[in-house]
């Protein structure tokens, strides 16, 4: 059977061929213009990137597989900006993300492989890369906690690294670029890397446990000057200087993220960094001064209980260390990324701040994991109507950078969202909802933008982006399975048929999508637009959660599931939103499209490259 042209061929379901693939992104394109379509978002942790070489159990960014994974969902969805999660500094105790540090970048997402070559000094041999950290995963579709961080796991061999490094002529390229690094980044990495040697000499990451002097060394803007010199000198037990170490680690986490930020934006792709609202202990011990010393920001769970998440700044402060503070963690940011999505934007506009239980000393906890407290009586006022910290801070640290106020994504969910609405509008910043909850009403983009009185109407299709649902929503295919009821608008709006969305979670998962392309600008997780089923995060659970992997064969995993009719199904979702702005009238562009998602519903080779050698012309 021959494949040439699009115009009434046959075809057995399959991959695209190379061919095939350049005419799918011209069309893919033209259906874009036609939609009016900005940005199509995948959100991606570091995490769940797929490793085809010394793979140690966990994925990155930094990778080459990143950049081929960027480049499968660039041509088969239109993907033009992937929002990374937190890349902050975790631990194999505390693995969520958003509980990472806010400035220091996560030693666990640094490819190794780089330090080999020669950009990196040769940092690492090919026989420090066959080690048995490197080699020992078998299963690549979770990530490997235990290894990464085992004894001779991603410490031990940048400690390797380290050690080379320390050897390098003050006048080599790599040690010119430390320095640089290190100048412009002196606000935080040393506090930082001062807490690693504080750390070593009270035996303990839990600042908790310290000596009273230790957990105080910034209690004051200026800081304890004679004990940091003291910590300077301190050594771990193979002999290091504990704070160069720490440096070192964040000059190599640096120069990766700007690599590969460059490598995306070659692809057309622009890169958005995930600011959690929360602070690490981390974060909080070096700047204490810019906290409340026993408050958290916190949230209504129900049932009058209120659920307590990290340490809140001080709002009296906002003119003084706590502005300081998130001045220099947005500017950070926006240095780092294209644009930034704020996490829990709302408690920097109406804060919940909350006290938390004690007993015995210790914090409580309930059954789901949720450390529990009070609501404090008198919550802190922010100025200016509630716009000072966004406009005055962030969209300041946004305007030194050159970052577009739209480039600004807030994420005004659950809590004080609401009462938050009215201090972004006419600020040039973008909401983020979801479809989750969709309905006649919330959740629907025609609601969103259709003239009303609620706060969720009257908006342009560029004021907010939309998606199924974030890292902690059920993944699509699960919402599905009891979606029923959504099949209702979304036959209305896309002139789709009630029955079959009401009796086909397949064709009610692909109007979902279709409704997200009716709007300027959307997104997708990683598992969604794959068509898996796993989910990210279950909040208030630990088992689980944050080890979901792309197969290392994700471009198989991709064109199976879409002949399944799971994941997006892009010219489906395309063609479906084309057809809902006429009426539900069919075009030759549509026909185009439909052509394509027939081909990508049904079996056959799962590959490019498979196609490529299996059809003939191609």
């Amino acid at each position: 059977m021959k494949i040439s042209a699009v115009n009434n061929t046959p075809s057995f379901g399959r991959a695209l061929t190379t061919k095939e693939t350049r005419e799918f992104e011209k069309l893919q394109q033209s259906a874009r213009r036609e939609l009016g379509l900005d940005k199509t978002t995948a959100t991606i942790f570091d995490f769940s990137v797929p490793s085809l070489k010394n793979d140690t159990g966990i994925g990155t960014s930094f990778s080459k597989e990143a950049q081929d994974l960027a480049g499968l969902l660039r041509v088969m969805c239109g993907v033009n900006s992937i929002q990374l999660q937190p890349q902050g500094e975790i631990s194999n105790y505390v693995r969520s993300p958003y509980s990472g540090t806010g400035f220091s970048l996560g030693m666990h997402i640094i490819d190794l492989n780089k330090l080999s070559e020669d950009s990196y000094g040769n940092l690492l041999t090919a026989e420090d890369l066959r080690t048995s950290y490197m080699t020992r995963v078998s299963d690549h579709d979770s990530v490997n906690y235990d290894n990464v961080f085992s004894e001779d796991g991603q410490r031990a061999m940048l400690k390797k690294a380290y050690v080379r490094f320390e050897k390098l002529d003050e006048s080599s390229p790599l040690r010119k670029e430390f320095d640089q690094f290190e100048r412009e980044n002196s606000y935080w990495v040393e506090r930082d890397a001062l807490f690693e040697a504080a750390a070593f000499v009270n035996g303990s990451e839990d600042m908790k446990t310290w000596n009273y002097r230790d957990q105080n060394i910034f209690a004051t803007k200026e800081g304890d000057k004679a004990r940091i010199s003291e910590l300077k000198q301190v050594r771990d037990e193979e002999g290091h200087n504990i704070v160069d170490f720490e440096k070192f680690v964040q000059f190599i986490a640096d120069k990766q993220q700007k690599e590969s930020k460059v490598n995306f934006n070659n692809q057309g792709i622009d890169i958005y960094g995930d600011c959690q609202i929360g602070f690490s202990q981390k974060d909080f011990w070096a700047h204490k001064s810019a906290f409340y010393p026993n408050y958290e920001f916190g949230c209504d769970i129900g049932d009058g209980k209120y659920s307590c998440w990290s340490p809140a700044i001080n709002f009296d402060k906002i003119n003084g260390e706590a502005g300081e503070l998130l001045y220099n963690k947005f500017n950070l940011f926006f240095k780092r990324y294209d644009g930034v999505r704020i996490d829990a934007a709302w408690q920097l506009i109406h804060p919940m701040i909350c006290e938390p239980w004690k007993n015995q000393g210790k914090d409580v906890f309930d059954s789901n994991g949720n450390k529990l407290g009070r609501k404090l009586d008198h919550q802190p006022k922010v100025g200016n109507n509630g716009q000072q910290i966004i406009k005055d801070i962030v969209l300041r640290a946004a305007d030194e950078n050159n970052v577009p106020h739209d480039k600004v994504l807030l994420e005004l969910l659950g809590g004080n969202s609401y009462a938050s609405l009215d201090a972004v509008k006419n600020l040039g910043t973008t909401l983020i909802h979801i479809t989750r909850y969709g309905g006649e009403k919330w959740g629907r983009v025609k609601y969103y933008e259709s003239k009303g009185n609620n706060k969720y109407q009257n908006m342009k299709p560029g004021d907010y982006t939309i998606g199924p649902g974030t890292h902690d929503d059920y993944s699509l295919l699960e919402q599905v399975e009891n979606g029923k009821e959504r099949a209702g608008y979304l036959s209305k709006d896309l002139h789709l048929n009630k029955h079959e969305l009401e009796h086909s979670q397949e064709a009610l998962s692909k109007a979902v999508f279709a409704e997200l392309f009716t709007t300027k600008n959307q997104f997708a997780t990683l598992p969604d637009i794959l068509g898996s089923r796993r989910r990210i995060n279950v909040p208030n659970t630990t088992a689980g959660n944050w080890s979901y992997r792309a197969s290392q064969d994700y471009e198989q995993e991709y064109f199976r599931n879409l002949s399944q009719g799971k994941g997006l199904n892009s010219a489906d979702a395309l063609s479906k939103a084309i057809k809902a702005k006429q009426n539900g009238r069919h075009s030759a562009i549509t026909d185009k499209l439909d052509y394509f998602a027939n081909i990508l519903r049904q079996d056959g080779p799962m590959t490019r490259k498979d196609a490529d050698r299996m059809i003939l012309n191609a």
